[in-house]
């Protein structure tokens, strides 16, 4: 499973075609083969309030809050600043250590494999782990 993840490291950040959710949606197709959609209208919303109230609306539907995350789960995150979660990363355990790949338009070389305890110090704020549905 590792050399799949790492295949997804790198991928470029794009507002219209690989934002945080299609980068986490694809994760889910090549990684672990679940089809899942989510906020699928193009384009997405730019802004971070206008994301997190289109996640608010969707998460009952798409996934369950989990206390314990495994490989796969989804991430949410909330940006410094912003009053609600408006990006999401998928959740992997590798080598004994929780990381979550994700990818923003702030983020220098594409999507990136950060450690769990890393997110703060880059301005995120973990609101918490769901498992698709």
């Amino acid at each position: 499973m590792l050399q799949r993840i790492e295949a997804l490291v790198g991928i470029p950040y794009d507002p219209r075609r690989m934002d945080c959710a299609d980068l986490a949606m694809l994760v889910q197709q090549q990684v672990f083969g679940r089809p899942v959609q989510l906020a699928g209208r193009r384009p997405r919303p730019l802004d971070s309030a206008a994301q997190a109230r289109e996640i608010a609306a969707m998460s009952a539907q798409l996934a369950d809050l989990m206390l314990h995350p495994q490989d796969g789960d989804a991430v949410l995150m909330r940006e410094v600043g912003a009053a609600e979660a408006g990006h999401i990363g998928t959740y992997f355990f590798i080598n004994y250590t929780p990381y979550v790949l994700h990818v923003a338009a702030w983020m220098q070389g594409g999507s990136t494999l950060h450690r769990l305890q890393e997110l703060s110090g880059l301005g995120l704020t973990v609101e918490g782990y769901y498992r698709w549905k």
